[in-house]
């Protein structure tokens, strides 16, 4: 009976549970580089069968011949650096679009919301996407500042190898910053992990001329013995300095969340 309902008929409970936060100061914990709100985006899978589909479906043909049917939407969720809990937004669905011939994607539909919602949520002020390495390029970039908004996506150096060429060449100092600290993890009697971060403004995205340029962090965590426990980057359009690295990363950092405190739980049995 719920298949000729419109999924965006119901919204309006998400907006009404967001103005009702928003009402009671409780979005101002969601806020991280910059003061922005942070928004994480991210795909999920609510349905998949080889057998029960629809014209609704996404496909993936496998190497046997057999096609899995699927369905599929953008979840971004509101998330912050030492918030357990996250709060869900509009989702936006992954569907096949009237005019394409291709499958619709993740990308796409990500680009759809922010073409839906970007106003709503800036009016609260800055807004900073965050997402993996899947968003970490020239278009999803550019249109992320066509509406305003800023960006920290994970950059991953098998597929910004220019981004990464241009790191190489940069010798600590003015054009590549360093910071390294210390600090106890799982509280005040855990052992003491190094936090070793390294960042550079204005480097090219991709090659060309028209290139946009990024701003790019990283972090290293490493115990008492060297051994690596963590490390990541990503790139921004926040300028990143000794003053805010930590917050970025921290920020960047965040966008796990969504994936057990929102996609796994909220939407798994959907």
């Amino acid at each position: 009976m719920l298949d000729p309902v419109a999924p965006d008929t119901l919204f309006p409970v998400f907006d009404h549970i967001h103005d009702a936060l928003h009402e009671h100061g409780i979005l101002e914990r969601f806020r991280g580089v910059g003061d922005s709100m942070l928004i994480a985006m991210d795909g999920t899978w609510y349905h998949s069968s080889q057998k029960v589909h629809c014209e609704h479906c996404s496909t993936l043909e496998h190497k046997t011949g057999a096609i899995t049917y699927y369905h599929s939407a953008v979840t971004p969720a509101l998330v912050a650096p030492g918030q357990s809990e996250v709060i869900a937004l509009r989702p936006e669905f992954i569907v096949p679009q009237d005019g394409h011939t291709k499958q619709d994607c993740e990308v796409a539909a990500a680009k759809r919301w922010m073409e839906a919602n970007a106003a709503r949520q800036r009016a609260l002020g800055a807004v900073t996407l965050l997402g993996y390495d899947l968003y970490a390029h020239q278009p999803m970039c550019r249109r992320a500042l066509l509406h305003d908004l800023h960006f920290l996506f994970v950059c991953k150096p098998e597929s910004h190898q220019t981004l990464y060429d241009w790191i190489a060449l940069l010798e600590p100092g003015p054009d590549l910053g360093t910071l390294t600290t210390r600090i106890r993890s799982h509280g005040p009697r855990g052992p003491w992990h190094t936090y070793s971060y390294r960042w550079a403004n204005g480097v090219p995205l991709a090659d060309g001329d028209d290139a946009l340029k990024v701003n790019w962090c990283e972090v290293s965590v490493t115990n008492k013995e060297g051994k690596i426990l963590y490390r990541n980057a990503w790139i921004s359009d926040w300028l990143v300095n000794e003053d805010n690295v930590v917050s970025m990363v921290a920020s960047g950092r965040s966008r796990w969340k969504i994936e057990n405190e929102n996609n796994t739980g909220s939407w798994a049995g959907l």
